[in-house]
């Protein structure tokens, strides 16, 4: 029996493949949180200039750290914080973004680039903690539906009376990504789009008296725990 083992050439070098893995890596607490106050607080983070200048150059970097603290004005021990931070004018109503490099240990350094003359300052502005990255990134790679749909079926009863059942559908999310489980529902393909609809099966009409969808009710996928981080 021969194994082939097939590569696959992305036109870029394992170093650089491996460096483009690091970038996208994101750090995650190094506990659980079990209390709102331990996530990142955007008033209590703080930010300095390093080696502050009376002037600079155009052309210049200004460097700037950025230090995470908790809602306990504790300083954070991990990374994954969300930050951005800009040069700005608005005078010149002119901006621009610097880098934020994660040190994974709750400080921040940033290199802004002086592109103009004149006035300009430093803004630092904490997106999202990295306690709410990782719920984000929870529900990013789950099936859970957050958006549910009405299917509406008709077709003719006994004594060829009218029927019509309205119940619940939602999209499938490949094989493993079924919205319910078992033998519950029926399966429709949409033969433009390739979408897979699943609905619940109708009590008394079979799967093919589906007529048409609409939007139904919005589902919030967070507990209650969970919608304090995001308020925070």
């Amino acid at each position: 029996r021969i194994t082939a083992l097939v590569t696959v050439d992305m036109g870029i070098s394992d170093e650089e493949w491996e460096r483009l893995q690091k970038a996208l890596e994101w750090p995650i607490p190094d506990q659980e949180i079990t209390r709102v106050n331990q996530s990142t607080s955007p008033v209590h983070s703080t930010f300095s200039i390093v080696g502050l200048k009376e002037s600079y150059k155009v052309g210049e970097k200004i460097s700037v750290i950025i230090r995470a603290r908790d809602h306990d004005k504790k300083l954070k021990r991990y990374g994954g914080d969300f930050f951005k931070a800009k040069l700005f004018s608005t005078g010149l109503k002119a901006s621009v973004y610097g880098e934020v490099v994660d040190h994974h240990n709750g400080t921040y350094s940033v290199a802004l680039l002086l592109p103009w003359e004149g006035q300009a300052h430093v803004h630092v502005r904490l997106e999202h903690s990295s306690e709410v990255v990782q719920i984000l990134k929870k529900y990013r790679d789950s099936s859970f539906p957050r958006s549910h749909y009405s299917g509406y079926f008709e077709g003719s009863g006994s004594n060829k009376t009218r029927i019509s059942e309205v119940v619940e559908c939602n999209l499938k999310w490949g094989a493993d990504g079924s919205w319910r489980k078992g033998d519950c529902c029926c399966e429709h393909k949409d033969i433009r789009t390739g979408t897979v609809w699943q609905c619940e099966r109708p009590k008394k009409l079979s799967c093919d008296k589906l007529v048409h969808h609409s939007r139904g009710r919005l589902e919030n996928p967070l507990n209650p725990f969970e919608q304090q981080l995001f308020t925070k």
